[in-house]
C-alpha cells in the first residue's frame, strides 16, 4: 500500500483521519453494547425471566452449576450493558 492511499480514500469518502476514528469508535462502543444485550435476552429467553425475578429465585434457593454460572454472565452483562450505556449517552 502506498503511503498516499489513504489519503485518498479519505478524500474519496470525504472525512478527515479524526472524523474516521470518531466513527469507528463509536461502532466498536455500539457492537460491544449490542454484544452484552444479546447475551441478555438469550438470557431472559431461557429462563422466561428478566434478570432481578431470576436474582430473587437464585438468592433463595440452592441453585446448580448452570443457574450460578448464568447467574454470573447475566450479572456482568447488565453492569456491561450499563457501562457502554453510560459511554454512548443512551
Amino acid at each position: 500500500m502506498s503511503r498516499n492511499q489513504p489519503e485518498k480514500i479519505f478524500a474519496m469518502l470525504k472525512i478527515s483521519k479524526d472524523e474516521l476514528l470518531n466513527e469507528i469508535s463509536i461502532l466498536l462502543a455500539k457492537r460491544e453494547l449490542s454484544e452484552y444485550l444479546m447475551e441478555i435476552e438469550y438470557l431472559e429467553n431461557k429462563y422466561n425471566k428478566t434478570y432481578h425475578e431470576f436474582d430473587k429465585i437464585f438468592t433463595e434457593q440452592k441453585a446448580s452449576y448452570e443457574m450460578e454460572n448464568d447467574w454470573m454472565k447475566w450479572k456482568f452483562a447488565i453492569e456491561s450493558r450499563d457501562y457502554w450505556q453510560n459511554i454512548l449517552g443512551k
